[in-house]
């Protein structure tokens, strides 16, 4: 899983923005019908960056990559906070398939452990490198 921080993803021009979310979402440039796409969108509703980002960690593209993207929304907390407010079950959302791939008994070890990792990391406070 690849955790990238929205409010860096939301900075610089509206040409620069779109480069970034390619290169940080899809690994790759935009092509030109993309990108005078998302210009247009821009232009259209300049508030739009935020679920411009969203449709893109979702789209068909980005999940045929196979790694799972997750932003960071930080209004105002630390990204471990953030990142503190996710449940046990949240986590598992967020690893859908690879969980799903579990047999029963292998998802009944999953979650406890899941459970666990999530009590030890709020104990010391650290979660992500960043």
């Amino acid at each position: 899983m690849r955790l990238l921080k929205g409010s860096e993803l939301l900075q610089g021009s509206d040409h620069e923005f779109i480069l970034t979310l390619y290169r940080q979402i899809l690994n790759r440039g935009p092509d030109e019908r993309g990108y005078r796409h998302f210009r247009d969108v821009l232009e259209a509703d300049p508030g739009a960056r935020r679920r411009i980002a969203e449709d893109m960690v979702a789209s068909p593209e980005a999940l045929r990559l196979g790694e799972e993207v997750l932003i960071l929304w930080n209004q105002g907390a630390s990204h471990g906070r953030a990142v503190e407010a996710l449940s046990a079950e949240a986590l598992l959302a967020l690893f859908r398939q690879k969980f799903e791939k579990l047999d029963r008994p292998g998802r009944a070890r999953l979650a406890p452990m899941l459970r666990e990792c999530l009590a030890l990391a709020r104990k010391r406070r650290r979660w992500w490198p960043f």
